[in-house]
């Protein structure tokens, strides 16, 4: 039987940074794609996290956070591919839930903002009910060892592994710090929750030439993990 003290050390040999297991039962109301949406016989949900540098991070927005996350992104899709290939070979189902976005579309033009439509399964859900953090002010997911700097993949498996404890120990402050707030240029984040859409439309600065775009002010800002 597959242990999960055995996964965790493999997906960490491979680059994993954080990981932890959520049961599929425990994503069944999270917004998106449920675990068994996509694996209808998913028992476990192993979500792997990489950190990014704090060189990625320290711009806030430009081409040197874009060109980070995209690393991870792809460096993260190997992990998962890694670590799904080691469960199947062991006898259980794995699915890869892969991050593959890159559009190369110019801001403006249709189909843009077509990713705020489309249906995803929630890292962030995922990984705070795997017990890797909790979720912030600036809805992401904040870790005790590096904050919101964390890129995370995810791997649906019919593997029964025990689920890791969630995170209750109040991470964000929330607004008594409102730090992720202030340094948003565009006022998407608020005790409302983000605005997404107001987010997608500012974070387009290298979409058309690298396919990807980020921005990193409010995670820059962010005092949790540093």
């Amino acid at each position: 039987m597959l242990q999960v003290n055995e996964v965790k050390q493999f997906a960490h040999s491979v680059g994993g940074d954080l990981v932890g297991i959520a049961s599929a039962e425990s994503l069944a109301k999270a917004p998106g794609y449920t675990a068994t949406d996509l694996l209808p016989t998913a028992k476990s949900v192993i979500v792997i996290g990489k950190r990014a540098l704090k060189g990625f991070i320290m711009g806030g927005k430009g081409r040197a956070v874009s060109w980070g996350m995209i690393y991870l992104n792809h460096k993260l899709n190997e992990i998962c591919y890694e670590v799904s290939k080691y469960i199947e070979d062991r006898g259980h189902v794995a699915l890869p839930v892969f991050f593959i976005y890159e559009t190369f579309l110019k801001p403006g033009t249709p189909n843009f903002n077509a990713i705020l439509s489309t249906k995803w399964l929630s890292y962030i859900v995922a990984g705070a009910q795997a017990g890797l953090g909790e979720i912030g002010l600036n809805s992401l997911l904040l870790t005790p060892e590096y904050g919101a700097k964390v890129r995370y993949t995810a791997i649906l498996t019919d593997a029964p592994l025990t689920p890791d404890s969630k995170k209750e120990s109040n991470l964000c402050p929330g607004v008594s710090c409102n730090r992720c707030a202030e340094a948003c240029p565009v006022g998407a984040i608020s005790v409302q929750g983000t605005d997404k859409a107001c987010c997608h439309d500012y974070n387009d600065a290298h979409q058309e030439v690298l396919g990807y775009s980020y921005c990193a002010m409010c995670i820059q800002a962010c005092p949790v993990g540093e």
